[in-house]
């Protein structure tokens, strides 16, 4: 086998649950190969997720815009020894072949895999895999032994840290002696999700156990998060679009349960360490054997109907997604608040 590479780029540049799924593999080079030096390539929004992880040695960023000529100078200013390229784009593709990088892995599936000189036979379209073990096969192509992958570690700074605790004090949260639950119902649209008047009734029969719950969301979501608990009798904090992304991970670090969809915080507060309390479809490549959250200590729900062929915005049922009972999942959330304040 070939001496292992040294410098090594790792390109994911779509969003936050994907990159997350990713850094699996950061860990299994450093494993292989200790005194390896790894870069993330990554969309500029999602770069406080690398910055996060304590296994990636540097980041850099580029948009959908960034001309190949440019990006290619950049990566060749760097002298990387390889590059794997995780998540499939063309642009990406030429710019790695354009700056001269010695050790090009992709999948072999593209069109432009022509343009990787290490081709991975790996196609996600109807596959079997979770995403993070697609990520391991195409990191196959490396020539060093890797070893079994881990679950994704985020770890906000400290200032991060200080900021959510201000936040959450101003709403008089005492994050060390109340536990407390993040609710988060928006979805990027990429998967099915509860309604949110379910998330309502969920927010309210925690409210009558006398739990705190805090919800968070993106900034295009504050409005509906605002309205959300406008319309309860229970109280709730709304945290949505008022933090940056290290600071949510924070909040999300400090939370005693998570509750959500398939969507990037949910991977968020896995790889911060918190319990998750995830609530899945069955439409075909979104399910959690596909996309579930990796770590112990979380729960999935789904509603009981078989795997289908749907659109994500598109239920042939009606909707599938009422069949997930809210005195289940509440009970869920209720009884891992009761076994961490317990310990």
């Amino acid at each position: 086998m070939p001496a292992p590479p040294r410098k090594i780029l790792i390109t994911r540049t779509d969003r936050i649950g994907d990159v997350i799924l990713s850094l699996p593999t950061v860990h299994a080079i450093k494993q292989a190969r200790p005194d390896a030096h790894v870069t993330f390539l990554v969309a500029e929004p999602v770069a406080p997720i690398v910055r996060m992880c304590p296994w990636v040695d540097d980041y850099l960023t580029t948009g959908p815009g960034e001309p190949v000529r440019s990006l290619a100078a950049r990566l060749r200013a760097e002298s990387f020894d390889a590059a794997i390229c995780l998540y499939p784009r063309a642009a990406i593709a030429r710019s790695l072949r354009a700056a001269g990088i010695p050790l090009r892995v992709g999948t072999s599936r593209r069109w432009y895999s022509l343009l990787f000189n290490r081709r991975v036979p790996v196609s996600r379209a109807q596959g079997p895999h979770h995403e993070s073990v697609y990520n391991m096969m195409i990191l196959s192509g490396l020539p060093m032994p890797l070893v079994a992958p881990v679950k994704p570690v985020c770890e906000p700074p400290d200032d991060a840290m200080r900021e959510a605790r201000i936040i959450l004090g101003e709403h008089g949260i005492a994050p060390d002696a109340d536990g407390f639950v993040v609710v988060h119902p928006g979805c990027g649209g990429s998967a099915r999700n509860w309604g949110w008047h379910r998330y309502r009734e969920l927010i309210e029969r925690l409210h009558m156990d006398g739990r705190r719950v805090v919800i968070t969301g993106s900034s295009a979501e504050a409005p509906a998060a605002d309205k959300l608990a406008a319309g309860m009798d229970a109280g709730a904090t709304v945290l949505a679009g008022r933090t940056d992304l290290e600071t949510l991970t924070a909040i999300l670090k400090m939370a005693t349960v998570f509750v959500g969809p398939s969507t990037g915080p949910m991977h968020l507060a896995a790889a911060a360490g918190t319990p998750v309390v995830a609530l899945f479809g069955p439409v075909r490549n979104t399910t959690p054997d596909r996309w579930g959250p990796l770590g112990d200590g979380h729960k999935v729900f789904m509603p009981p109907v078989p795997v289908c062929d749907c659109k994500v915005n598109q239920c042939q049922r009606g909707d599938c997604m009422d069949l997930i009972k809210v005195e289940e999942v509440a009970n869920t959330v209720i009884e891992k608040l009761t076994g961490d304040l317990g310990k």
